[in-house]
This record gives C-alpha cells, sequence and structure tokens, in this order.
C-alpha cells in the first residue's frame, strides 16, 4: 500500500470523525449561533466527501461508475465538494468573527477596569511571590507605605514593610511559609506594618493563592484594608472603658479619659464642664486636654459658646468655621478651635448637667458610627459624676449641717481631734468657744420653725464673718454654736484673741435681725474652754465649754465665761439635782405651803397662794429658788406644773367639804407652761375633776413672761380670762411692761414687787415708784396687791398710798394645809393685834 493511499485514508477518517463530533454538539449551540455552526458542520461534511471521492482515485477497477475512480467526473465533482466546503466554512466562521472581536474587547475592557479598580481602590493590592519578595503594589500602597512601586519591586516583605515579628509575637516568616502551604488557612489576617517614616499602621489582609501568576509562576495576592483608624478607636476606647470600668473612685479617673477621648477622635481638645451656678449661666471645665496636659477649674460664660447651643438641642457638631460662628468666645479664639464636636451630660432624670465635647484645629469629619461613641461615653460619664455627686451629697449629709452648711457634731470632732494633736506637736493653744442663742424660742414660736431656720442662717453668716479662714464655726444641733481656735503659741495670746472674739460676737449677734418685714433680737451665751490647760480630751473639753455656756446664762445671758474646774462641781451638783427632781416628781417628794393674802383694813383673809417646796430625803426643805430654774431648763415643769394645779384643786375641794373658808387659791404658772398646747385643757379638766368653779382659781404671770412673747401669751390670758380664771400680774414693777399693755389682758390683780418693800422704809425712788404704781392700777380698777411686807412700817406706808391688800411674812408664814385651817380659826391674828406674824 502506498504512502499516499495511506495519508488519503487518514484524512477520510480523521474528517468523519470531526464531522460526527460537529454534528453531535449542534443541540448544545444556542440559537443565534446554530446556523454558523450547521454551516462549518456541512463545511467539513463536503470536505469530508472531496476527501472520499479523492481516496477512489487510487482504485482504477472502480472507473466503470464514472464518479469513482480516476475518472474526469471524479475530479470535478472532488473539486466542486472542496469548494463547497470551503465557502460553508467561512461563512460559518465569518459570522463568529463579531463573536471573537466582542469577546477580544470585553476582555481588555475588564482588564482595563481591574487595572482601574486596583490603582484607585483605597485598599492595598500587594503581590508577591513564593520567596517572599514583592512583585507589585497598587497606588493606595504606595502612599500608605511610602515607597513606589518600582522601589518595592523585587524587595522582600520582611525588613521593608514588616518586622520579623509582628505586633502579636506572631513570626512573620512562618506565616509566609503557612500562607504558601495553606492559603484557605490564612485567609483573613490582621498584622502590624510599619511605612517608610517609621509610622506603625495596621493592616487586614484578604488572602489567595494563584498557580499561574507573573511569568506562569504562583504568586500571592494580598488585599489589605487600611484599620489604623479602627484599631486607634479601639485601642482609645478600650482604654476609656477600662479607665471607667475599673477605676471608678480614682480621682483623675474622668480626666484621663479626656486624654483616651481625644486619642480616640483624633483630635486636640477634649473636655467635658458643668454648671457653675445655680442660674446656669457659666460652666466650670473640670477636664480638658490639649494635646500635652491636663486642664482643670476653668469658669466660662455660656453665652454665645457652641456649649450654650449643646445644651439647648441646637447643634452637635460643627466641622470648620467654629470661630467664624462664635465669633465672641474668645477661648475657642484662644485655642484656635477650627471644628466642634458635642453632647450633653444628663442625670438620672435627663436633666442636662453639662457638656463633653471633643475640637480640633483642623476641619474634622466623624463617620456616623464614630459619632455615637461620644453619645455612649456622655452616659458612662453622666453616670460617673451622679454616683460621685451621691457620693459627695453622702458625705455632705454626714458632715455637714443641712441647714446652714456648717460642719456638724461629726465633723466638728475629727477636725477637733487634728486641731489638738497639731497643737500637741507644736507646744500650742487651742480655744473651743460654746454659743446658745438666748431667746431663740421666742422666734420660733413668733413665726414658725421656717422663720426660725432664717435666724439661724443669718447667725451662721455673722459668726463666720468674724473668724479666721483657718477656723472652724459649727453647729451641733438647734440653737447651739461651736467656734474652734487654733495656732496660738501662748496662752496669753489665746486669752486675748477669745476675749475680743467672744465681745464682738456677743455685738454681732445683740443686732436687730429682720425676718418677713418683722424686727427681732436674740442674744447669745459663750462658754471658752482652753487646751491645754482644761483637758486634752476632746469630750472633756466640749462639755467643759458647755458648763461654762450655762454659767454664762445663770450670769444674765448676753456674756461669756471662761471655764474654771470648779465649775464641775457646779455642774455635777446641778446633774445631781437634776437626776434628783425627776424622781422627786414620782416619788411624792414635792409638797405645797400657803401663804395668804390679807386684806387688812377689813381684817379678812382673800385667798392663800400655793408655794411649791420640796422635802428632799437628805437636804430636807428645799426652797423653789433652788430647783425652778432647772425645771424651766429641764421641761419638768410641765408635769410639776400639772402636778400643782391637780393638788390646788384637790385642797380647794377638800376645804370645801370641810367647811373652811378658803374660797380661792393662787398658783403660779412658768413660761413653759403658757408656751405648751394644752394648758387649757388641763386646767379645765381638773377643775372639774375635783367641782371647783374656775373663778376660785387665780392664775399669776410674771411682767416678763408677758413681754417675752406678747403675741403668744396675750390671747392665751383672754381666753382664760373668759373661762372665768382670775389672773394676777406678779413681780410688777422689774420687767418692761407698762400699763398701756395690761389693757390688753383682763388682769384682776397686779402684784407689787417684793424688792421695793425693803426699799420703802430707805430715801429712794422706791417710795415715789409704789404711790405711782397704785395710783395707775386704781385708775383701771385693778386690785394691786404688795407683796413681801415684813413691817408695821411698810403697811402703814402702803395703807397711806391706798394699798389695801398685802401679802408677807408680817401676815404670816408660807404654811401647810392644816395650819392654814387653824390660821382661818383664830379669831384674830398677831398682825391685827399691832403686832406681826413672824
Amino acid at each position: 500500500m502506498s504512502i499516499n493511499l495511506i495519508t488519503n485514508i487518514s484524512l477520510v477518517v480523521v474528517a468523519t470523525v470531526c464531522t460526527l463530533l460537529l454534528i453531535r454538539n449542534t443541540p448544545a449551540i444556542s440559537r443565534e449561533y446554530k446556523t454558523s455552526w450547521l454551516n462549518v458542520s456541512f463545511g467539513m461534511f463536503s470536505a469530508n466527501v472531496g476527501l472520499a471521492l479523492n481516496l477512489t482515485r487510487d482504485f482504477p477497477a472502480l472507473s466503470y461508475l464514472y464518479v469513482l475512480g480516476p475518472t474526469e467526473l471524479n475530479l470535478v465533482l472532488k473539486t466542486l465538494c472542496y469548494a463547497l466546503a470551503m465557502v460553508l466554512v467561512f461563512n460559518g466562521l465569518r459570522q463568529w468573527y463579531p463573536l471573537i472581536l466582542s469577546v477580544q474587547r470585553d476582555s481588555q475592557r475588564k482588564a482595563r477596569l481591574y487595572r482601574k479598580l486596583v490603582e484607585e481602590a483605597n485598599s492595598v493590592f500587594l503581590r508577591w511571590d513564593r520567596n517572599g519578595k514583592i512583585i507589585s503594589i497598587n497606588r493606595f500602597g504606595e502612599e500608605l507605605f511610602g515607597y513606589t512601586k518600582e522601589e518595592l519591586a523585587g524587595r522582600p516583605v520582611l525588613g521593608t514593610i514588616m518586622e520579623e515579628k509582628d505586633s502579636k509575637n506572631v513570626d512573620v516568616e512562618q506565616l509566609i511559609a503557612g500562607i504558601q502551604s495553606n492559603p484557605d488557612a490564612h485567609r483573613h489576617l490582621e498584622s502590624e506594618y510599619v511605612t517608610r517614616t517609621g509610622q506603625r499602621i495596621w493592616l487586614a489582609w484578604r488572602n489567595a493563592y494563584i498557580d499561574a501568576g507573573h511569568n506562569n509562576k504562583p504568586e500571592l495576592l494580598s488585599i489589605g484594608v487600611d484599620m489604623t483608624e479602627r484599631k486607634r478607636v479601639e485601642n482609645a476606647l478600650y482604654e476609656l472603658a477600662s479607665s471607667i470600668g475599673y477605676a471608678q473612685g480614682k480621682k483623675d479617673m474622668l480626666r484621663d479619659t479626656m486624654r483616651h477621648l481625644a486619642q480616640a477622635y483624633a483630635s486636640k481638645y477634649a473636655f467635658y464642664a458643668v454648671y457653675a451656678d445655680e442660674k446656669e449661666e457659666s460652666m466650670r471645665i473640670l477636664a480638658l486636654w490639649d494635646g500635652e496636659t491636663l486642664l482643670s477649674d476653668m469658669v466660662y460664660g455660656l453665652a454665645s459658646t457652641p456649649c450654650q447651643d449643646v445644651l439647648q438641642g441646637k447643634l452637635e457638631m460643627i466641622e470648620q468655621g467654629l470661630q467664624e460662628q462664635y465669633p465672641e468666645d474668645k477661648l475657642l479664639q484662644k485655642l484656635k478651635v477650627e471644628s466642634y464636636f458635642g453632647t450633653c451630660l444628663k442625670d438620672s432624670s435627663n436633666n442636662n448637667i453639662g457638656v463633653i465635647a471633643v475640637m480640633d484645629i483642623q476641619p474634622m469629619r466623624l463617620p456616623k458610627w464614630s459619632q455615637t461613641i461620644l453619645h455612649v461615653f456622655a452616659d458612662r460619664i453622666s453616670g460617673e459624676l451622679e454616683r460621685r455627686n451621691s457620693e459627695e451629697n453622702i458625705y455632705q449629709l454626714a458632715h455637714y449641717d443641712v441647714l446652714t452648711g456648717l460642719p456638724n457634731r461629726l465633723l466638728f470632732h475629727d477636725r477637733l481631734e487634728q486641731v489638738i494633736a497639731h497643737a500637741a506637736r507644736n507646744n500650742q493653744h487651742v480655744a473651743l468657744l460654746f454659743l446658745d442663742l438666748d431667746r431663740f424660742k421666742h422666734v420660733n414660736d413668733s413665726i414658725g420653725h421656717a422663720g426660725g431656720d432664717v435666724l439661724l442662717n443669718e447667725v451662721a453668716a455673722r459668726l463666720k464673718s468674724c473668724v479666721r479662714e483657718s477656723d472652724t464655726v459649727a453647729r451641733t444641733g438647734g440653737d447651739e454654736f461651736i467656734v474652734l481656735l487654733s495656732d496660738f503659741g501662748t496662752e496669753k495670746q489665746l486669752l486675748r484673741a477669745t476675749s475680743e472674739l467672744s465681745d464682738k460676737l456677743v455685738e454681732v449677734i445683740a443686732q436687730p435681725f429682720y425676718i418677713d418685714s418683722m424686727e427681732f433680737y436674740v442674744s447669745v451665751s459663750i462658754g471658752i474652754t482652753v487646751y491645754p490647760q482644761d483637758g486634752n480630751n476632746i469630750d472633756y473639753l466640749v462639755r467643759n465649754a458647755d458648763i461654762a455656756m450655762y454659767h454664762a446664762k445663770e450670769k444674765g445671758r448676753n456674756r461669756y465665761e471662761y471655764y474654771h474646774a470648779r465649775m464641775n462641781e457646779i455642774a455635777e451638783k446641778r446633774s445631781r439635782m437634776e437626776s434628783e427632781l425627776r424622781s422627786a416628781v414620782f416619788q411624792n417628794q414635792l409638797k405645797l405651803h400657803f401663804q395668804p393674802v390679807v386684806d387688812v383694813p377689813g381684817g379678812e383673809v382673800m385667798w392663800f397662794e400655793a408655794l411649791l417646796r420640796w422635802q428632799h430625803p437628805k437636804l430636807g426643805l428645799v426652797m423653789p429658788d433652788e430647783f425652778m430654774g432647772l425645771a424651766e431648763e429641764t421641761g419638768l415643769i410641765i408635769p410639776i406644773g400639772e402636778w400643782v394645779i391637780e393638788q390646788v384643786c384637790r385642797q380647794l375641794q377638800g376645804w370645801q367639804q370641810q367647811g373652811v373658808a378658803i374660797n380661792a387659791l393662787a398658783l403660779n404658772l412658768s413660761m413653759r407652761q403658757l408656751e405648751r398646747v394644752g394648758l387649757i385643757a388641763v386646767l379645765d379638766k381638773t377643775a372639774a375633776d375635783y367641782d371647783i368653779d374656775p373663778s376660785q382659781i387665780i392664775l399669776e404671770i410674771t411682767e416678763s413672761m408677758l413681754m417675752q412673747d406678747p403675741e403668744r401669751t396675750v390671747p392665751l390670758l383672754k381666753v382664760l380670762s373668759e373661762r372665768g380664771y382670775k389672773l394676777a400680774m406678779d413681780d410688777f414693777g422689774t420687767g418692761y411692761s407698762s400699763f398701756g399693755q395690761l389693757s390688753y389682758v383682763d388682769v384682776d390683780s397686779l402684784k407689787i414687787d417684793r424688792s421695793f418693800m425693803t426699799q420703802l422704809e430707805k430715801e429712794g425712788s422706791a417710795a415715789c415708784i409704789v404711790p405711782a404704781i397704785i395710783g395707775m392700777a386704781r385708775e383701771m380698777d385693778i386690785r394691786v396687791i404688795a407683796e413681801g411686807v415684813e413691817t408695821s412700817a411698810q403697811v402703814e406706808f402702803l395703807l397711806q398710798q391706798g394699798c389695801n391688800h398685802m401679802q408677807g411674812f408680817y401676815f404670816g408664814f408660807p404654811m401647810e394645809a392644816r395650819e392654814c385651817e387653824q390660821y382661818m380659826q383664830a379669831s384674830k391674828h398677831a398682825w391685827q393685834n399691832g403686832g406681826t406674824a413672824l
């Protein structure tokens, strides 16, 4: 078989296979390309026919068929088949040409688009080979790292843009090897890099392994996103959260927060401020970070400032031109601020309490997510501020007087302890001034506790104005204050300073107080004790000053007294007497004596005055002068007074039942009893219980009691008079009242004070005053009774002046009830015989 035959057979087989393959895949061809596909298929079939005809030319024996064998017709047909095949194939390929061009153009366009995306992307596109050398980098990478792509090409990643170990202490060489061997395991990475200028930046990478890359060699494609800003914010927020979450109570915590906040926003300034005044017209900057240092305690006006607009809800963000919008804000000009972002600090009631803001000297553009950070930490800082305010309020309540704002007893004791310790180390002297207001209760009763509070505040202000800044003025309760003076080198210096200050305090407090358009006067009694002369113990020093203060009160008030050791004996005696007096009330140690009030010309006993006595188990009979003052101060006068009222009514009932001609008894009322609500009820109930008519009870009040609180006393006395009780003005002439004031009170009797009786027999004003009192009382139809009459000369004088009613030892000593009965049974008394009962 010849080579030509073998070749022709091979061509026929190949052509047949290709034709069959084309025909087989025809159904998968889309409609628009099926015509060209069929043209090519039929062209291959026609070529296949031509090849078959050409094969028969090698077999002459087939020539009898005309179209086969080496005949002319065979040649013509073969040629036609080839020509038809060429036409059909060409026609099919002609239809594919636009498609080929379209694909080529799309490919080129996509390539250009990819290159533009890579070059214009805000991400790093880094290609590097398996040896860790850089192949190429896009423009963003060039700008970020500070190298051109030509400078980076061929250079190793390690030592150029990465250190051998990254910020997480990962060996970068091993990391590269891991990416090369298993790219999927290192598809997402975050790492720190170094720029040409040494600046550290953070990138988040997405890695892909390419089998056929540059020059058909394997390479790695890493796409990196700059997350330096995010990392910086994360770190700053972590510091913020740590400073707030783990350092609560730390003094400088919120100040440190401002530094972290400025770092989070990459701004020069960050600050927070709260209202500096009650009118909310100014702000106090508690912490301001200026990029280098923390500043604090700056006060500035709110008017025409961005903070004012933030608080009013008008704005939060000004990206640039801040000074132009607020030309009157001098702080912005001083700091050269260009942009501002702030929000309100609020308390738990959603009330504005301040502002937190960041500012920069450059225009500021913040994404939305970063703007919310300030609001989050504004809430956290607001909570911390409120917590601190609560702690301060608790401390304030625990250590300062709520009304006056002065240190209270607890804080005073703490300061006293510190001052004494300092004085002991430095051999110095300390003084305590214990102050108690006189007649303060009168103010409270006149205008109520609210008015009393106003007076106490004014007293506190006056006290503080008189002392040095280093001294302490404290309110220990009620109307009591303590002044602590320290740093005296010698006792002489201390005594001079304390006496001068005490004189000043007495003078200052004595000045009038104006409350609700009314004028009030109070005075102050001061007790002074000195360290170390009067003791080293804090409690002893306070007690000693208290004792000295009571001595000042006993000596007339409105004065000061220095403590001395003998006062302790008096105080102990006083304390013991108070305890014994309390027991006496409940152990029936009190008793009543009675002294007659007589009508001298008529020789009749008008009534008896009930006088209180204390039958002490050890001391014997104790006179009221020795314990009534104590009873007044301690409040024991109330149960004692009620006991006296009951005993008077019981005694009157007993005498009535026995037929004794004593139809009335007088008893003394105290100021405490007049001030106490319920006096009238006690009198009415007791009188009713013993079937006593109110007219049989004569209530004696002193002139000073009427003057002490006339607004309260006069209406009360009117009610008592209207109910039938008789009223007598005791000790008249020693106070400041006048007959004009008596006209407002239905007084039945006026008792001239016994002090005038002792002066009648001497040359002096008493001989003029007594007749004047008698004359005026007669004109007002008020009965006059002279107290303390002891001699016949006094009786003669009084009778000559028209005073017929008298009381005193001349007519009889105070006596027990049994003796009163005997007194009344006597047909004639000694004084009626020209003698005396003495």
